[in-house]
């Protein structure tokens, strides 16, 4: 029996991320970015993800210039944020993605890392 495609969906299904495989793990962080949208990352390549939907996308103001590296994009219709891509152009080494668009059953047994965000 095939495996179960994994599918980050937002809530009303118009934005979507196809992923390659199981993640690793998952990170969970409590910066405020992270904490205040409910983030759980899971990452990857960008040239391994079908991304289709619009977005709206966020960099976050509270940070001075220079320690800005990334922008969150959310589904421009319903507003979940889904995933962000460094602020340098593509093609991305490594992008995250919120785990917590895909089924849970699907991450089930992945190692679940909890990252101390708010010290940094």
């Amino acid at each position: 029996m095939p495996e179960p495609e994994l599918v980050a969906r937002c809530h009303c299904g118009r934005a979507t991320i196809r992923l390659p495989r199981k993640p690793d793990y998952v990170n969970h962080c409590n910066c405020s970015l992270c904490a205040t949208t409910g983030w759980w990352g899971i990452y990857y390549a960008s040239e391994e993800l079908l991304i289709e939907g619009k977005f709206d996308e966020y960099v976050r103001s509270d940070l001075p210039p220079d320690e800005r590296f990334l922008k969150v994009l959310r589904c421009a219709n319903c507003g979940n944020p889904t995933h962000w891509v460094p602020l340098s152009e593509p093609p991305y080494e490594r992008m995250g993605v919120n785990a917590r668009l895909v089924d849970p059953a699907l991450l089930e047994g992945v190692e679940v890392r909890e990252i101390d965000g708010r010290s940094w």
